[in-house]
């Protein structure tokens, strides 16, 4: 899994890497492993993409700020969604829709995580806001990611199975495993 996987922050903001926030940085989620799909909202010209800290494993919650670190080789697909508002990283996989969410103190990186997975449910699959919350707080998986950085991150995750069949993110996940599998 990367660690860190970013893209410049708004505002032409200068900032650390290891600091997870909207723009991504240190997230240190198990989440972010091979196969999955990490959508960043792009803040600047050229988005400024930023990919490492390589973790062979890692805990959930990295508490100590130690995983078994390694070198890897890694491939990655880079596809620009326009019109689409991505304001803190999501994350996709074959089985799970994933919200982050990265701040101090960590009840507000958990929030921000909850209310960005309400809002994609919103968005893309029918939900009422009202429903939108309800359906959360009887399905989401709530592991935190990291408690060791100068802010924390917690990640909102909800299985496709539970979901209803739509798209999202103009069904970038499904085309992009499919250019994956051709590849290999």
């Amino acid at each position: 899994m990367h660690g860190t996987i970013g893209v410049a922050p708004a505002n032409l903001e200068v900032r650390s890497a290891l600091v997870p926030d909207a723009h991504g940085g240190n997230m240190d989620t198990p989440e972010m492993r091979a196969g999955v799909t990490c959508y960043l909202g792009v803040n600047v010209e050229g988005a400024q993409l930023s990919l490492g800290d390589r973790h062979a494993r890692q805990g959930e919650g990295e508490a100590c700020g130690v995983a078994v670190e390694c070198a890897m080789n890694t491939v990655v697909i880079v596809e620009l969604l326009k019109g689409i508002s991505t304001p803190w990283p999501r994350i996709e996989s074959d089985t799970h829709i994933t919200s982050t969410g990265s701040a101090r103190p960590l009840e507000d990186a958990l929030r921000i995580s909850q209310l960005d997975l309400v809002q994609w449910l919103v968005r893309d699959y029918g939900f009422s806001e009202l429903d939108a919350y309800q359906f959360a707080t009887q399905t989401v998986e709530s592991p935190l990611a990291n408690v060791c950085d100068t802010n924390y991150t917690c990640v909102a995750k909800i299985r496709k199975e539970w979901l209803p069949a739509r798209e999202t993110h103009r069904g970038l996940h499904a085309r992009l495993r499919e250019t994956a599998t051709s590849l290999s």
